[in-house]
């Protein structure tokens, strides 16, 4: 297969699969409740990606200080406090919204870039990118919602909570430099990050025994760990070393057009108009901020 072919394959697998991290949230809840249902996914998924790491790679183990901390940067912050935001969230709103709201994750993680690294800057044109992203996510969000959609603001909220947290720790993460490579970077820090989540899930008095193991709920947690945590993981990074940051990053505009149609077939869902503009006033916003990569992956299509 051409390298070309091979990059489409893996970028669509990449959307459909970023995609399931809100639809398999969906489909578990409220069998399995969201803390619980966040740790478990790392549960799985961090078995998974050691297992891929110390077989695809010799640098599999932190071997330095800067490993560690980097490390604890992901499982602590990045993925762990990220994941349980994310499940408390991802139970009030639809599966297309929460995608919606991580479609800002390129614009907020630019903004944190410029503030954080010392190679980032800051033109006029950007500047403009990152107030549209905001501008659209607050068309999605729409705050002077009566107190009947008081969840799903609250959701909404969270939900940006989430992919804040994410942002931050991602920009922290490339600050502390350590040389371990991210596929093991990541497989530990999963592994660190279930650990928190169990703990959170402790604190607020979630147990093991709430959890309601019908067939939906199974299929949930199997679809979040595996396709949505473990393959996404593994075939971001791979995207990452082909096609570079920048253009991955174009498949948070794809997951909310993936996630809306199922999230129609298997909840009956829809997505309201004024959500579908907001998401478009976002990616206009990350359109401007990332023109020259645009405009380079269009002229070598053509």
């Amino acid at each position: 297969m051409r390298s070309e072919h091979q990059n489409l394959l893996l970028f669509g697998t990449y959307s459909v699969c970023g995609a399931l991290v809100f639809v398999g949230a969906k489909l578990g809840m409220p069998d399995v409740p969201p803390l619980l249902f966040a740790a478990l996914r790392l549960d799985i998924a961090g078995v998974a990606l050691v297992a891929a790491a110390g077989w695809r790679l010799d640098y599999w183990r932190p071997r330095t200080r800067r490993d560690l901390l980097g490390v604890l940067v992901v499982g602590v912050f990045t993925l762990g406090v990220m994941n349980a935001v994310l499940f408390a969230g991802q139970q009030h709103v639809t599966s297309a919204l929460g995608a919606i709201a991580y479609s800002f994750m390129p614009v907020l993680t630019t903004g944190f870039a410029i503030l954080l690294l010392p190679t980032a800057s800051l033109d006029r044109v950007d500047a403009l990118g990152i107030l549209l992203g905001f501008v659209g996510v607050g068309i999605v969000a729409r705050p002077s919602t009566t107190a009947l959609h008081a969840d799903r603001v609250l959701g909404f909220g969270l939900m940006l909570g989430s992919v804040a947290i994410f942002a931050f720790g991602t920009v922290l993460t490339q600050r502390v430099e350590p040389a371990i490579p991210r596929l093991s970077l990541t497989a530990w820090g999963v592994v660190l990050a279930a650990v928190v989540n169990h703990g959170i899930a402790s604190v607020f008095g979630h147990p093991l025994t709430a959890i309601a193991w019908t067939p939906t709920a199974v299929a949930g947690v199997l679809v979040e760990s595996l396709l949505a945590t473990a393959i996404l993981y593994a075939v971001h990074f791979e995207l990452i070393d082909r096609i570079g940051p920048a253009r991955t990053s174009l498949t948070f505009y794809l997951q909310p057009i993936v996630a809306a149609p199922l999230g129609l077939v298997l909840f009956d869902t829809r997505l309201a108009t004024v959500s579908l503009v907001g998401f478009l006033v976002i990616f206009t916003g990350f359109a401007l901020i990332e023109r020259r990569v645009l405009f380079d992956s269009v002229r070598s299509a053509t």
